[in-house]
C-alpha cells in the first residue's frame, strides 16, 4: 500500500497578514499535504474524503473518510507517515485502506485552532511532474514555494 504523508512545517519567522492554505503533491509514490498557515495554526484532525456537494452546492463533509487522524493535543508541525499506522503524537482513527483513485476529486480538511477547516479539493492524477495544487490552481513546485513562502507583506 502506497503511504500518504502529511508534512505540518515549522515557520520561523512569520511577517503581514495571517493566511491559510493547502497544498497537496507527489513526492515520488508518497502524496504529501501541507498546511502552509503563516502563523502556524495548530491542528486538531486533518482528513481526506472523496468530493461531494450537497443539493445547494455545499461541500458534503458527512462523506466517509478515506484517511482520518486526529491530534488530542493539538500540533502545528512535524511530518507524519499516513497510512495505516497512528503519526507521532496522533490518533488513527481511519486507516488508509487502499490507494486512492487517479480519477476521484478528493478533499483533504485540516481542523486548526484558528480556522474551522482548511482544505484544499485535488485529484491524484493532475499531481505530475513535480504539480502542486494549492490555492485552487496547480502549479508548479517552485511556484508553490515562492506563493507559500511565510513573508507575504
Amino acid at each position: 500500500m502506497s503511504a500518504l504523508v502529511l508534512a505540518l512545517p515549522a515557520v520561523a519567522a512569520c511577517m503581514g497578514e495571517p493566511y491559510s492554505s493547502v497544498a497537496i503533491f507527489m513526492d515520488g509514490s508518497a502524496l504529501q499535504v501541507r498546511l502552509a498557515d503563516c502563523p502556524p495554526s495548530p491542528v486538531t484532525r486533518v482528513r481526506i474524503i472523496p468530493r461531494r456537494t450537497t443539493k445547494d452546492n455545499l461541500l458534503d463533509e458527512s462523506v466517509p473518510s478515506v484517511w482520518q487522524v486526529s491530534f488530542p493535543k493539538p500540533t502545528v508541525a512535524g511530518v507524519l507517515t499516513v497510512g495505516d499506522e497512528a503519526p507521532p503524537g496522533g490518533t488513527l482513527d481511519v486507516p488508509l485502506a487502499a490507494p486512492l483513485d487517479p480519477a476521484t476529486e478528493y478533499v483533504a480538511l485540516f481542523r486548526t485552532g484558528v480556522h474551522e477547516q482548511a482544505y484544499e479539493t485535488f485529484e491524484p492524477a493532475e499531481l505530475h511532474d513535480g504539480r502542486v495544487r494549492f490555492s485552487d490552481a496547480y502549479i508548479s513546485h517552485d511556484e508553490f514555494e515562492r506563493r507559500s513562502a511565510c513573508t507575504k507583506q
